[in-house]
């Protein structure tokens, strides 16, 4: 009887566990996390820049990115560094847990735009959606003085390899691809 009663505690116990995990993935700061542990790491970079007007064969580089969470994983870091022609790109992403909104976070900064690094636009403006495979920001952007939205959407997300894609369109879309980005451990 008391091997009985010690299974049921043992599986009621595995049972409540397992469903504390799964609650806890859904909370903001469950949510970092789970982002982090797919995306943390070194990553080798092949770029692509698709056919433009000042383009028109496209421009492909290279790079590098590195994830990782801040000591207490308060907040985690994307640096991104790469080359494609002319263009010399780099680019700091922070990502938070908002408690107050229950939602993920972002701040955009690179040196190819002006107007990054925005706080008012990281709380009123971005938004980020992690499903537990792909993670989407979406940042409103100006582009030739008419409102637009740029989409970064990481997906195809393994160990050893991730895909970036980088569209832009107007509010609600649809969106162009403008950039692919091929990511492998390094």
């Amino acid at each position: 009887m008391k091997a009985l009663v010690a299974c049921v505690l043992l599986t009621g116990l595995s049972f409540s566990s397992a469903a504390a995990h799964a609650q806890a993935a859904e909370t903001p700061t469950g949510k970092l996390q789970s982002v982090a542990d797919s995306l943390s790491g070194n990553w080798k970079l092949k770029v692509k820049f698709e056919p433009s007007p000042s383009s028109p064969n496209g421009i492909e580089g290279s790079g590098e990115e590195v994830w990782h969470l801040t000591p207490g994983a308060l907040v985690l870091i994307d640096e991104e560094s790469f080359s494609a022609g002319p263009m010399k790109m780099q680019i700091v992403g922070l990502f938070w847990a908002d408690g107050a909104s229950h939602n993920l976070r972002a701040l955009d900064c690179n040196n190819q735009n002006q107007h990054t690094c925005d706080l008012k636009d990281a709380k009123d403006g971005m938004t980020v959606q992690w499903n537990g495979k792909e993670l989407i920001v979406e940042e409103p952007e100006s582009f030739e003085g008419k409102p637009m939205t740029s989409r970064i959407v990481w997906s195809n997300i393994t160990p050893t390899s991730f895909l970036e894609e980088g569209f832009i369109g107007p509010p609600g879309g649809p969106f162009k691809k403008g950039m692919t980005i091929q990511a492998s451990r390094k």
